[in-house]
């Protein structure tokens, strides 16, 4: 009998050392991520589009553009937001710029002048490229781009709401609706000729990132 208690004990011993050995998985905590949704709606020449997220592969993609320059000029940045798919040509691009910082101090405009930019210029001139304002992108079913001129005579207007900044690990944010009416153009390669078509009664919503 003394020796089954023996045997126990050290059995009990063993097992106790064995669990105490035992690593418990840490489980990071969950990360925020920003929730990013975009959509077009508008009429391309009286014709309906609408391009909705996930939806035939759409999706949205937001780029930037920026003129470095050594002091005592200014830097410029542009932001850029597209909703495309790859399963055709079609597309919509806007073009938001430009922010000026100091580039010999910091590599980009800071999180503040990107945040007040966004939320302060609403209602933008149209400008080509976008580099003092808005400009409007248009990629038909042809693959044949249209874009917004600052010098149109022909009726253009645009307006930016609901612009949130948020981040997360991937990056900063401005989200925003857009509303806007405009013309776009294209000029043939062999005539030199423009044409024109009008994009009308419109709401997209997409984002930008610094």
């Amino acid at each position: 009998m003394k020796n089954v208690k023996i045997g126990l004990a050290s059995l009990v011993l063993v097992l106790g050392t064995v669990t105490s050995c035992i690593e418990h998985e840490v489980i990071p905590a969950p990360v925020d991520e920003v929730d990013l949704e975009c959509f077009f709606e508008g009429y391309i020449n009286g014709i309906p589009l609408k391009l909705t997220q996930n939806v035939d592969g759409i999706f949205g993609m937001a780029n930037k553009a920026q003129n470095i320059l050594p002091a005592p000029d200014f830097s410029s940045e542009r932001y850029f937001f597209k909703i495309m798919t790859y399963q055709n040509s079609r597309a919509v691009q806007v073009g938001h710029g430009s922010v000026f910082w100091d580039g010999a101090v910091d590599s980009s405009p800071s999180l503040t002048q990107f945040n007040n930019f966004n939320k302060n210029t609403l209602t933008p001139n149209f400008s080509d490229n976008a580099l003092l304002g808005f400009e409007v992108r248009y990629t038909d079913a042809n693959g044949i781009e249209w874009y917004t001129r600052e010098a149109s005579t022909n009726f253009q207007d645009v307006e930016f709401s609901e612009v949130v900044q948020e981040s997360d690990p991937t990056g900063d944010y401005s989200k925003f609706n857009c509303v806007f009416d405009c013309y776009v153009y294209h000029q043939d390669a062999v005539t030199l000729a423009w044409d024109s078509i009008r994009i009308q009664s419109t709401e997209m919503r997409g984002w930008f990132q610094r």
